[in-house]
């Protein structure tokens, strides 16, 4: 007994620093680095994600950078699944790849925001319901050509989906965790902006704040 759940906490060790170090790989300072020597912090919104990416080192970059980012949080939670971890650390190891993305010890902690990771993260756990609602963001995006409108109704639409399909209530408790940490994060990193936009009640202008 107490060699088994040796055993099964080595393995939720091995899932968390795995995902640890899965999330915090800095995709897009690295394609930066050998598409064009560019350091994408200090381009553009300055963002090391797969947005900032495509805007300052083209479409290729851009759309290898949020490939490889939700493969990052895909490749964490299947590792836990194959590991057959309870669902309780499977969330950690989610919130883990995450908060390695987002604070990033590679780039000094700092990262990108989460998107890319958690629906990676998401596809792993609820893949229909995940390619819902990229269909979505996707088309949401064409529409209207702002990243955090198209981000907000794909996030929107996720949670709706996971509670209106009655998932565990785990599965939708780290659902909102996760999307509240992209929120969280954005929110953070552009306070100055965000806060003015409050101050002068600007509301438009804060939906467009990337």
């Amino acid at each position: 007994m107490e060699r088994e759940l040796c055993r099964h906490m080595i393995e939720i060790a091995v899932a968390l620093v795995a995902a640890f170090f899965l999330g915090s790989a800095p995709t897009a300072y690295l394609v930066g680095r050998a598409a064009s020597g560019v350091d994408i912090r200090r381009s553009g919104s300055g963002n090391p994600g797969a947005l900032n990416a495509y805007r300052q080192l083209g479409k290729t970059a851009g759309v290898i950078v949020l490939l490889a980012d939700s493969g990052k949080g895909a490749a964490a939670v299947y590792l836990g699944q194959r590991l057959d971890i309870p669902m309780s650390a499977l969330a950690a190891v989610a919130a883990v790849a995450a908060l390695g993305h987002n604070f990033s010890p590679f780039l000094k902690f700092r990262g990108g925001k989460g998107g890319a990771v958690v629906l990676g993260i998401s596809a792993i756990m609820l893949l229909g319901i995940t390619a819902i609602t990229v269909a979505f963001g996707a088309v949401l995006y064409g529409v209207t050509r702002h990243a955090v409108w198209a981000m907000t109704g794909t996030f929107l639409l996720l949670n709706a989906l996971t509670i209106a399909t009655l998932q565990p209530v785990g599965q939708i408790s780290l659902c909102l965790a996760l999307s509240a940490l992209v929120a969280g994060t954005h929110l953070w990193r552009q306070y100055p902006q965000v806060s003015v936009a409050m101050r002068e009640r600007a509301w438009r202008r804060f939906m467009t704040i990337e």
